[in-house]
Protein backbone atom coordinates (compact mmCIF):
# COMPACT_ATOMS: atom_id res chain seq x y z
CA UNK A 1 0.00 0.00 0.00
CA UNK A 2 1.16 3.41 -0.59
CA UNK A 3 1.68 6.09 2.07
CA UNK A 4 1.79 9.70 2.06
CA UNK A 5 4.19 11.51 0.85
CA UNK A 6 4.56 12.99 3.98
CA UNK A 7 5.38 10.05 6.25
CA UNK A 8 8.93 9.78 4.63
CA UNK A 9 9.61 13.40 5.54
CA UNK A 10 8.69 12.57 9.24
CA UNK A 11 11.38 10.81 11.71
CA UNK A 12 10.13 9.41 14.85
CA UNK A 13 10.67 11.14 18.39
CA UNK A 14 13.76 10.07 19.39
CA UNK A 15 12.71 11.03 23.23
CA UNK A 16 9.77 8.62 22.95
CA UNK A 17 11.71 5.98 21.45
CA UNK A 18 14.15 6.22 24.02
CA UNK A 19 11.92 6.59 26.82
CA UNK A 20 9.74 3.20 25.81
CA UNK A 21 13.33 1.82 25.63
CA UNK A 22 14.26 2.28 29.03
CA UNK A 23 10.94 1.54 30.20
CA UNK A 24 11.33 -1.72 28.13
CA UNK A 25 14.65 -2.84 29.69
CA UNK A 26 13.11 -2.05 33.43
CA UNK A 27 10.40 -4.58 32.87
CA UNK A 28 13.04 -7.17 32.00
CA UNK A 29 14.45 -6.34 35.64
CA UNK A 30 17.22 -4.43 34.17
CA UNK A 31 18.73 -1.12 37.00
CA UNK A 32 17.93 1.88 34.57
CA UNK A 33 18.59 5.24 36.22
CA UNK A 34 16.32 7.40 34.47
CA UNK A 35 18.00 10.86 33.60
CA UNK A 36 15.79 10.93 30.11
CA UNK A 37 12.59 11.67 30.69
CA UNK A 38 10.86 15.12 29.93
CA UNK A 39 8.56 14.99 32.97
CA UNK A 40 8.26 16.09 36.68
CA UNK A 41 8.74 13.71 39.84
CA UNK A 42 6.43 15.45 41.95
CA UNK A 43 2.14 14.08 41.97
CA UNK A 44 -0.27 16.31 40.72
CA UNK A 45 -1.47 18.50 43.53
CA UNK A 46 -4.65 17.59 45.57
CA UNK A 47 -6.89 20.14 45.12
CA UNK A 48 -6.29 19.45 41.42
CA UNK A 49 -7.19 16.04 41.53
CA UNK A 50 -9.98 16.74 43.82
CA UNK A 51 -11.81 19.13 41.14
CA UNK A 52 -11.28 16.07 38.67
CA UNK A 53 -13.37 13.77 40.82
CA UNK A 54 -15.40 16.36 41.24
CA UNK A 55 -16.68 16.87 37.27
CA UNK A 56 -16.67 12.95 37.68
CA UNK A 57 -19.46 12.65 40.06
CA UNK A 58 -21.30 15.48 38.37
CA UNK A 59 -21.03 14.30 35.30
CA UNK A 60 -19.29 16.67 33.51
CA UNK A 61 -18.11 14.24 30.86
CA UNK A 62 -20.09 15.23 27.68
CA UNK A 63 -18.13 16.97 24.60
CA UNK A 64 -17.12 20.54 25.52
CA UNK A 65 -16.47 23.65 22.94
CA UNK A 66 -13.98 22.79 21.32
CA UNK A 67 -11.71 26.45 22.11
CA UNK A 68 -12.46 24.36 26.01
CA UNK A 69 -15.24 25.43 28.43
CA UNK A 70 -15.76 29.09 29.88
CA UNK A 71 -14.25 28.16 33.36
CA UNK A 72 -11.45 27.16 31.26
CA UNK A 73 -10.90 30.20 28.92
CA UNK A 74 -11.40 32.76 32.05
CA UNK A 75 -8.75 30.89 33.70
CA UNK A 76 -6.35 31.04 31.34
CA UNK A 77 -6.85 34.70 30.75
CA UNK A 78 -6.54 35.39 35.01
CA UNK A 79 -3.15 33.18 34.61
CA UNK A 80 -1.50 34.54 31.42
CA UNK A 81 -2.24 38.04 33.22
CA UNK A 82 -0.58 36.67 36.52
CA UNK A 83 2.78 35.50 34.74
CA UNK A 84 3.10 37.70 31.92
CA UNK A 85 1.43 40.99 32.82
CA UNK A 86 -0.58 40.80 29.56
CA UNK A 87 -4.73 41.09 28.97
CA UNK A 88 -6.26 38.48 26.73
CA UNK A 89 -10.13 38.07 26.96
CA UNK A 90 -11.26 34.67 26.32
CA UNK A 91 -12.18 35.09 22.68
CA UNK A 92 -8.16 35.27 22.30
CA UNK A 93 -7.45 32.27 24.03
CA UNK A 94 -7.95 28.44 22.85
CA UNK A 95 -7.61 25.13 25.30
CA UNK A 96 -5.76 21.74 23.32
CA UNK A 97 -5.01 18.76 24.46
CA UNK A 98 -1.86 19.23 25.46
CA UNK A 99 0.37 21.89 24.61
CA UNK A 100 1.99 19.64 21.94
CA UNK A 101 -1.40 19.52 19.84
CA UNK A 102 -1.03 23.79 20.27
CA UNK A 103 2.08 23.84 19.04
CA UNK A 104 0.80 21.79 15.84
CA UNK A 105 -2.28 23.82 15.56
CA UNK A 106 -0.13 27.17 15.81
CA UNK A 107 2.07 25.43 12.81
CA UNK A 108 -0.91 24.65 10.68
CA UNK A 109 -2.31 27.84 10.87
CA UNK A 110 1.38 29.49 10.27
CA UNK A 111 3.04 27.67 7.45
CA UNK A 112 1.89 26.09 4.58
CA UNK A 113 3.42 24.19 1.20
CA UNK A 114 6.41 25.81 0.52
CA UNK A 115 6.75 27.67 3.78
CA UNK A 116 9.58 28.10 5.91
CA UNK A 117 9.75 28.39 9.52
CA UNK A 118 13.16 29.53 11.55
CA UNK A 119 13.89 27.26 14.17
CA UNK A 120 16.77 27.80 16.83
CA UNK A 121 18.87 25.18 17.45
CA UNK A 122 18.70 23.43 19.56
CA UNK A 123 15.18 23.32 19.25
CA UNK A 124 12.68 20.55 20.75
CA UNK A 125 12.73 17.13 18.85
CA UNK A 126 8.76 17.77 17.18
CA UNK A 127 9.61 21.36 15.73
CA UNK A 128 10.84 20.47 12.72
CA UNK A 129 8.90 17.34 12.06
CA UNK A 130 4.99 19.29 12.92
CA UNK A 131 7.07 21.77 10.19
CA UNK A 132 7.19 18.64 7.58
CA UNK A 133 3.56 17.34 8.46
CA UNK A 134 2.32 20.98 7.89
CA UNK A 135 3.90 20.65 4.65
CA UNK A 136 6.71 23.53 5.09
CA UNK A 137 10.19 23.34 5.06
CA UNK A 138 11.87 23.76 8.86
CA UNK A 139 15.51 26.07 8.89
CA UNK A 140 17.81 25.45 11.87
CA UNK A 141 19.58 28.60 12.96
CA UNK A 142 22.60 26.95 14.95
CA UNK A 143 23.53 29.08 17.90
CA UNK A 144 26.67 28.84 19.73
CA UNK A 145 27.51 28.69 22.67
CA UNK A 146 29.83 31.85 22.73
CA UNK A 147 26.48 33.33 22.00
CA UNK A 148 25.05 31.54 25.21
CA UNK A 149 22.46 29.17 22.78
CA UNK A 150 20.60 32.05 21.74
CA UNK A 151 19.10 33.21 18.28
CA UNK A 152 20.86 36.53 17.57
CA UNK A 153 19.66 38.92 15.52
CA UNK A 154 22.14 38.65 13.07
CA UNK A 155 21.59 35.11 12.50
CA UNK A 156 17.74 35.50 12.25
CA UNK A 157 18.31 38.50 10.04
CA UNK A 158 20.52 35.77 7.59
CA UNK A 159 17.79 33.70 7.69
CA UNK A 160 14.86 35.33 6.71
CA UNK A 161 13.89 34.71 3.00
CA UNK A 162 10.64 35.87 1.33
CA UNK A 163 9.22 32.20 2.04
CA UNK A 164 9.74 32.62 5.76
CA UNK A 165 6.17 32.63 7.72
CA UNK A 166 7.15 32.06 10.79
CA UNK A 167 9.97 32.02 13.74
CA UNK A 168 9.56 29.53 16.90
CA UNK A 169 11.23 30.31 20.21
CA UNK A 170 11.54 28.45 23.04
CA UNK A 171 11.72 29.99 26.88
CA UNK A 172 13.04 28.56 28.93
CA UNK A 173 14.66 26.07 26.38
CA UNK A 174 13.55 22.10 26.03
CA UNK A 175 16.91 21.42 25.94
CA UNK A 176 19.07 23.89 27.37
CA UNK A 177 17.31 25.10 29.95
CA UNK A 178 18.49 28.56 28.51
CA UNK A 179 15.90 31.73 29.03
CA UNK A 180 15.45 34.83 27.00
CA UNK A 181 15.45 38.12 28.84
CA UNK A 182 14.06 41.14 27.53
CA UNK A 183 17.69 42.41 26.69
CA UNK A 184 17.88 39.36 24.34
CA UNK A 185 14.53 40.06 22.78
CA UNK A 186 14.61 43.28 21.84
CA UNK A 187 17.22 43.14 19.35
CA UNK A 188 15.15 40.17 17.67
CA UNK A 189 11.98 42.47 18.20
CA UNK A 190 13.62 44.82 15.57
CA UNK A 191 14.42 42.51 12.92
CA UNK A 192 10.51 41.12 13.29
CA UNK A 193 8.75 44.64 13.76
CA UNK A 194 7.88 45.44 10.10
CA UNK A 195 8.03 42.10 8.49
CA UNK A 196 4.33 39.54 8.08
CA UNK A 197 6.26 36.89 10.26
CA UNK A 198 4.51 34.88 13.01
CA UNK A 199 6.29 34.07 16.24
CA UNK A 200 5.57 31.07 17.45
CA UNK A 201 6.55 31.50 21.43
CA UNK A 202 6.85 27.81 23.26
CA UNK A 203 6.64 29.18 26.50
CA UNK A 204 5.60 25.57 28.68
CA UNK A 205 8.61 26.00 31.29
CA UNK A 206 7.97 30.04 31.61
CA UNK A 207 7.41 29.47 35.48
CA UNK A 208 10.21 26.88 36.56
CA UNK A 209 12.88 29.82 36.52
CA UNK A 210 16.19 29.79 38.54
CA UNK A 211 18.75 32.53 39.66
CA UNK A 212 15.76 35.18 40.28
CA UNK A 213 14.91 34.76 36.62
CA UNK A 214 11.95 37.11 35.25
CA UNK A 215 9.75 35.75 32.49
CA UNK A 216 9.83 37.79 29.24
CA UNK A 217 8.01 37.60 26.60
CA UNK A 218 7.94 39.43 22.93
CA UNK A 219 3.90 39.55 22.76
CA UNK A 220 4.58 42.27 26.04
CA UNK A 221 6.18 44.63 22.59
CA UNK A 222 2.97 46.06 21.56
CA UNK A 223 4.14 46.09 17.93
CA UNK A 224 4.23 42.16 18.11
CA UNK A 225 1.64 41.04 20.21
CA UNK A 226 -0.75 39.87 17.67
CA UNK A 227 1.97 38.28 15.37
CA UNK A 228 2.38 35.99 18.34
CA UNK A 229 0.99 33.00 19.19
CA UNK A 230 1.70 31.72 23.34
CA UNK A 231 1.90 28.31 23.68
CA UNK A 232 1.80 26.76 27.02
CA UNK A 233 -0.15 24.28 29.54
CA UNK A 234 -0.43 22.66 32.67
CA UNK A 235 2.10 19.57 32.47
CA UNK A 236 5.26 21.06 33.65
CA UNK A 237 4.19 24.45 36.33
CA UNK A 238 1.76 21.80 37.72
CA UNK A 239 3.14 18.28 37.02
CA UNK A 240 -0.03 17.45 35.17
CA UNK A 241 1.65 15.69 31.97
CA UNK A 242 -0.70 13.07 31.44
CA UNK A 243 -3.26 15.16 32.22
CA UNK A 244 -2.86 16.40 28.48
CA UNK A 245 -4.32 20.22 28.91
CA UNK A 246 -1.89 23.15 27.06
CA UNK A 247 -3.61 26.33 25.28
CA UNK A 248 -2.87 29.17 23.41
CA UNK A 249 -3.52 33.16 23.60
CA UNK A 250 -3.10 35.43 20.68
CA UNK A 251 -5.33 37.71 18.06
CA UNK A 252 -8.80 36.66 17.61
CA UNK A 253 -8.18 35.53 14.44
CA UNK A 254 -5.36 33.42 14.79
CA UNK A 255 -7.15 31.40 18.16
CA UNK A 256 -10.27 31.72 15.71
CA UNK A 257 -7.67 29.78 12.77
CA UNK A 258 -6.28 27.16 15.63
CA UNK A 259 -9.81 26.50 16.27
CA UNK A 260 -11.02 25.46 12.57
CA UNK A 261 -8.34 22.98 12.74
CA UNK A 262 -8.80 21.62 16.12
CA UNK A 263 -12.53 21.33 14.86
CA UNK A 264 -11.30 18.75 12.45
CA UNK A 265 -8.59 16.95 14.19
CA UNK A 266 -9.73 16.34 18.19
CA UNK A 267 -12.16 18.96 18.80
CA UNK A 268 -12.66 19.61 22.36
CA UNK A 269 -10.01 18.28 25.14
CA UNK A 270 -11.22 16.03 27.55
CA UNK A 271 -13.59 17.39 29.91
CA UNK A 272 -12.57 16.29 32.80
CA UNK A 273 -8.92 17.49 32.48
CA UNK A 274 -10.41 20.87 31.85
CA UNK A 275 -11.79 20.92 35.11
CA UNK A 276 -8.77 20.80 36.69
CA UNK A 277 -6.80 22.83 34.72
CA UNK A 278 -8.94 25.56 35.56
CA UNK A 279 -8.01 24.71 39.34
CA UNK A 280 -4.71 24.89 38.36
CA UNK A 281 -4.82 27.97 36.42
CA UNK A 282 -6.62 29.98 39.38
CA UNK A 283 -4.35 28.57 41.70
CA UNK A 284 -1.70 30.03 40.05
CA UNK A 285 2.58 29.19 39.86
CA UNK A 286 2.47 29.27 43.87
CA UNK A 287 0.82 25.79 44.10
CA UNK A 288 4.04 24.00 43.19
CA UNK A 289 6.33 27.34 43.84
CA UNK A 290 8.37 24.36 46.58
CA UNK A 291 9.04 22.04 44.41
CA UNK A 292 10.52 24.79 42.15
CA UNK A 293 12.96 25.99 44.74
CA UNK A 294 13.72 22.10 45.39
CA UNK A 295 15.11 21.78 41.40
CA UNK A 296 17.14 24.57 41.71
CA UNK A 297 19.04 22.90 44.50
CA UNK A 298 19.21 19.90 42.62
CA UNK A 299 20.50 21.46 39.75
CA UNK A 300 23.06 22.86 41.23
CA UNK A 301 23.72 18.78 42.65
CA UNK A 302 23.96 17.50 38.97
CA UNK A 303 25.79 20.55 37.46
CA UNK A 304 28.50 20.48 40.46
CA UNK A 305 28.79 16.05 39.02
CA UNK A 306 28.79 17.05 35.63
CA UNK A 307 31.19 19.53 36.49
CA UNK A 308 33.36 17.05 37.77
CA UNK A 309 33.86 14.32 34.46
CA UNK A 310 36.55 15.42 32.40
CA UNK A 311 35.93 16.37 29.20
CA UNK A 312 32.59 17.44 30.28
CA UNK A 313 31.42 20.67 30.12
CA UNK A 314 28.13 22.36 31.38
CA UNK A 315 25.66 24.94 29.51
CA UNK A 316 24.31 26.71 32.77
CA UNK A 317 20.09 26.57 32.85
CA UNK A 318 18.19 29.22 34.29
CA UNK A 319 15.23 27.39 33.69
CA UNK A 320 13.07 24.29 32.93
CA UNK A 321 14.69 20.86 34.59
CA UNK A 322 17.41 19.97 31.82
CA UNK A 323 21.13 19.85 32.09
CA UNK A 324 22.91 20.15 28.48
CA UNK A 325 26.18 18.39 28.34
CA UNK A 326 28.67 18.84 26.22
CA UNK A 327 30.37 15.76 25.40
CA UNK A 328 31.94 16.55 22.53
CA UNK A 329 35.58 15.39 23.83
CA UNK A 330 33.99 11.66 23.88
CA UNK A 331 32.60 11.67 20.86
CA UNK A 332 34.10 10.92 17.31
CA UNK A 333 36.68 8.49 15.51
CA UNK A 334 38.75 6.82 17.94
CA UNK A 335 36.50 8.01 21.04
CA UNK A 336 34.12 6.50 23.02
CA UNK A 337 31.70 6.54 20.62
CA UNK A 338 30.69 7.85 17.24
CA UNK A 339 28.52 10.77 18.16
CA UNK A 340 25.67 10.71 20.72
CA UNK A 341 23.51 8.76 19.39
CA UNK A 342 25.91 5.78 19.94
CA UNK A 343 26.75 7.25 23.38
CA UNK A 344 23.46 7.31 24.67
CA UNK A 345 22.63 3.95 23.43
CA UNK A 346 26.03 2.84 25.33
CA UNK A 347 25.06 4.47 28.55
CA UNK A 348 21.40 3.00 28.69
CA UNK A 349 22.57 -0.70 27.58
CA UNK A 350 26.06 -0.57 29.00
CA UNK A 351 25.96 1.60 31.96
CA UNK A 352 22.49 1.63 32.78
CA UNK A 353 21.76 5.17 32.40
CA UNK A 354 18.85 7.23 30.12
CA UNK A 355 19.82 9.71 28.33
CA UNK A 356 18.87 11.86 25.10
CA UNK A 357 21.47 12.22 22.47
CA UNK A 358 21.68 16.16 21.04
CA UNK A 359 20.76 14.57 17.95
CA UNK A 360 17.51 14.66 18.45
CA UNK A 361 17.77 18.30 19.50
CA UNK A 362 19.96 19.34 16.27
CA UNK A 363 22.83 19.37 18.69
CA UNK A 364 25.29 16.97 17.43
CA UNK A 365 27.96 16.38 20.48
CA UNK A 366 25.79 16.97 23.31
CA UNK A 367 23.82 14.92 25.76
CA UNK A 368 20.22 16.15 28.06
CA UNK A 369 19.80 14.92 30.99
CA UNK A 370 16.71 16.08 33.97
CA UNK A 371 17.30 16.92 36.97
CA UNK A 372 13.88 16.44 37.87
CA UNK A 373 14.32 12.78 39.65
CA UNK A 374 15.59 12.13 43.54
CA UNK A 375 19.28 13.05 44.73
CA UNK A 376 19.95 9.06 44.27
CA UNK A 377 19.51 9.16 40.87
CA UNK A 378 21.05 12.27 40.27
CA UNK A 379 24.10 10.97 41.77
CA UNK A 380 24.52 7.60 40.85
CA UNK A 381 23.71 8.31 36.97
CA UNK A 382 26.59 11.20 37.23
CA UNK A 383 28.43 8.23 38.82
CA UNK A 384 27.83 6.05 35.89
CA UNK A 385 28.15 8.37 33.28
CA UNK A 386 31.68 9.55 34.44
CA UNK A 387 32.41 5.64 34.29
CA UNK A 388 31.21 4.82 31.34
CA UNK A 389 33.05 7.75 29.88
CA UNK A 390 36.34 6.80 30.88
CA UNK A 391 36.58 3.07 31.15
Amino acid sequence: MKFASRIGKVSPSVTLGLNARTLELKKQGRDIVSLGVGEPDIDTPDVICQAAHGAIDRRECRYTATAGIPELRQAICRYIKGVYGLDYTPDCVMASSGAKQVLFNSIMMAAGEGDEVIIPTPYWTSYPEMVHLAGGTPVPVVTTVADGLKLTPERLEAAITPRTTAVMLNSPSNPTGVTYTMDDLLPLAEVLRNRDIWILSDDIYCTLLFDGMNFASLASIPELRDKTVLINGVSKTFSMTGWRIGFAAGSKEAIAAMTRIQDHATSCPNSIAQKAAAVALHEGPALTSVWISDLERRRDRMRKLAEGIPGVSVIPPTGAFYLFLDVSAHVGPGRRAADTMQLSEGLLVEAGVSTIPGEAFGAPGFIRLSFAVNDYDIDEGMRRIGKYLHA
